[in-house]
């Protein structure tokens, strides 16, 4: 696999699984407003960002242990 095509491959994983796991994050209403990040006059507070930064982390380690499995099955 090309650079490029890795590097859009890792992209796609890691936008979806960060997708995923803040829909599960709304869904057991970790979030301080049910509306955050659908509404641009709602600012997230620090937990908020503390929760989208942690987010952001397993979402890229995980993107990234999948595009090696990705890898090795190609």
């Amino acid at each position: 696999m090309s650079k490029l095509m890795s590097f859009i491959v890792y992209n796609i994983i890691v936008y979806v699984l960060y997708g995923i796991m803040d829909a599960l994050l709304t869904a057991i209403n970790v979030y301080s407003n049910p509306n955050l990040g659908t509404d641009l006059l709602i600012m997230p507070t620090d937990k908020d960002m503390g929760y989208i930064i942690i987010n952001i982390v397993i979402s890229s380690t995980l993107g990234y242990v999948l595009l090696k499995k990705l890898k090795q099955i190609l």
